[in-house]
């Protein structure tokens, strides 16, 4: 038998929370009430498609939405503890956009509040719910990698002009971070070591690149607010394999290893180096909608899969500790 839709809103309706906005517009699972944001001219504007309510905080929308059961978050870092606070001891069920908070101590409080008030608290770390990550993630639980050896992932761009309050370990390197975890099954790097610095911004980290090592498995991850051209990329080698992932494109590739022999002249290099790829095939779909999806299901007590505030709180850390490693360089 069909549940009745979560009742939920949105909280900061800029360049995430819109998209959060569309998706659940658009989710059989959603019934969207309202929308917040401090901004309140460009909280009407997102609200006016709608036909809902837009408030200017958290306050309002607890006051005139009694019945909401489910909220996304999706201010700055600096605001995740009061916003998310507030809701969870609300008690409504809260996704909360990454990073979980600006420190581990914020996100432990978020973490106890939501235990306190037995509801749930998802992170938004959009990129485990990519389909292509999630087909990667089979792949190698099924050992078509073989034993996996290392991992590099790139995160470039232009420097987005919303992100005021971060730098780019915390705002980007996160989402990498928390994909080899979840690649690997892991929780804590054994070895951390960043270089990081800043080529635009004068106050804050603009690239980094990071070095991550759990057990024998060596990540690597570069990303900067610098480079001219948006680049999302994952490469995964194993013994048996190696993968790669166009995180936007959702396209993933994956090359079977073979055994190595001499080549005798330059066009057995050539051929050697074109090998084409077997191109998997799976079904695409937006990450954000699945992973509201999930969140709803979550709420509705159904099997799902969310990024837990635990979770979060172990990739928040080791970006701080990379971060804090840069600095002492």
């Amino acid at each position: 038998m069909a549940t009745d839709p979560v009742r939920v809103a949105v909280v900061g309706v800029g360049n995430m929370g819109r998209h959060h906005v569309r998706n659940y517009d658009g989710l059989e699972r959603a019934s969207l009430l309202a929308v917040v944001d401090h901004d309140q001219q460009r909280a009407a504007h997102v609200a006016s498609g709608l036909g809902v309510p837009a408030y200017r905080d958290v306050e309002e929308l607890l006051r005139s939405e009694p019945d909401l059961e489910a909220v996304s978050v999706a201010v700055p870092t600096r605001m995740h503890g009061a916003v998310a606070g507030a809701l969870l001891r609300a008690g409504k069920h809260v996704l909360v956009e990454k990073p979980i908070a600006a420190t581990g101590s914020e996100a432990d409080q978020l973490i106890e509040l939501a235990e306190d008030a037995h509801v749930l608290l998802a992170v938004g770390h959009v990129e485990r719910f990519n389909p292509a990550v999630r087909e990667l993630k089979r792949q190698v639980e099924a050992g078509r990698m073989g034993e996996v050896l290392s991992m590099v992932s790139r995160r470039v761009g232009v420097m987005p002009p919303q992100i005021t309050d971060a730098d780019v370990i915390v705002d980007l390197a996160v989402h990498d971070i928390d994909i080899f975890r979840y690649l690997l099954g892991a929780d804590r790097p054994d070895e951390v070591y960043c270089n990081a610095g800043k080529a635009i911004a004068a106050d804050r980290f603009d690239f980094a690149d990071i070095f991550l090592r759990f057990g024998s498995v060596a990540c690597f991850l570069q990303v900067n607010w610098v480079t001219p051209v948006k680049i999302r990329s994952l490469a995964v080698t194993g013994k048996e394999g190696y993968a790669e992932i166009e995180y936007v494109t959702q396209r993933l590739a994956y090359y079977r290893a073979r055994p190595v022999r001499e080549a005798l002249s330059f066009a057995e290099v050539e051929r050697y180096s074109e090998q084409a790829p077997e191109v998997i095939e799976f079904a695409h779909r937006e990450p954000l909608a699945v992973e509201l999806d999930e969140f709803l299901k979550a709420v509705r007590g159904e099997g799902a899969e969310i990024v837990s505030g635990g979770e979060a709180k172990s990739s928040i850390e080791i970006a701080v500790e990379a971060a804090a490693a840069a600095t002492r360089r």
